[in-house]
């Protein structure tokens, strides 16, 4: 008798088991309540703290690879960049086994653009550099120093700002039309996607780094719809803030180098 109990009371604990584990199961496959817009309040406070951010960074310094690709022609090759605030830029890209290909320096007042491979220099104002071929073509320097920088570039003027979908913020202009829209991570809620619709421009942030400022993407995607351009840019070693010569910002041809001075036109 007693060993008859003694059975029934351990099938009835296995099935105590059986069904607390079965119970447990189903409730994992409830549905989710489906996500919502950010509340105004979060939306401000999240687009307030990328602005902060982008004020901390007063300089960057990347090593890594650029992937150039417009329709079906692609090079990929070694990069080098470093940028000060006020926006100052300096990329150098070399191929994979270290023949240089084209040195770039910008500011606010000029560009310089020594290429290579043909032997010429470009200089001129920053929006004077009117060849496609060139992957800066038709983007602003403060807009290619927060791409290379790996900062969200934010309108220091904008009109509204409005969560229309779940982890996504929309900024407006004066005249009421979005100009940029940023997705955010489910989980992290860090910057995944920009998106600017007037420009037809896409910038893609991924593989975050946990760097002195915060986290950092270490690859950057690029698209240029309009012109079926693709740039990716991959760092292997990022830092920011720390103090770079003023003369890593001149950029001179060398003696046998034909010089092409831009315009405005």
């Amino acid at each position: 008798m007693k060993a008859y109990i003694k059975k029934w009371n351990i099938f009835l604990s296995y099935l105590f088991i059986f069904l607390f584990t079965l119970v447990l199961g189903c409730a994992s496959l409830t549905p989710l309540p489906p996500a919502k817009p950010f509340s105004q309040k979060e939306s401000d406070r999240i687009i307030s703290k990328l602005r902060d951010q982008e004020k901390k960074v007063l300089s960057f310094q990347g090593i890594g690879k650029v992937m150039i690709k417009k329709g079906e022609e692609e090079i990929e090759a070694n990069l080098f960049a470093v940028g000060s605030n006020p926006y100052k830029i300096r990329l150098e890209i070399t191929h994979s086994w270290g023949r240089p290909l084209i040195h770039i320096v910008a500011d606010e007042k000029i560009i310089s653009v020594l290429s290579l491979t043909d032997k010429k220099f470009f200089r001129g104002p920053p929006h004077s550099l009117n060849k496609k071929q060139f992957f800066l073509y038709g983007l602003d320097l403060d807009l290619v120093w927060k791409i290379f920088s790996g900062s969200v570039p934010i309108p220091s003027a904008s009109g509204r700002i409005m969560s229309l979908r779940p982890h996504e913020i929309s900024l407006y202009n004066e005249q009421d039309e979005i100009v940029e829209t940023i997705c955010f991570s489910s989980k992290t809620l860090l910057p995944q996607s920009i998106n600017f619709p007037k420009k037809g421009l896409s910038i893609l942030l991924s593989e975050f780094d946990e760097g002195s400022l915060g986290p950092h993407p270490l690859k950057i995607k690029v698209l240029k719809e309009r012109e079926d351009q693709l740039v990716v840019i991959r760092y292997k070693k990022f830092t920011f803030n720390k103090p770079v010569p003023e003369e890593i910002f001149q950029l001179n041809p060398p003696p046998s180098f034909e010089i092409v001075n831009l315009n405005n036109s």
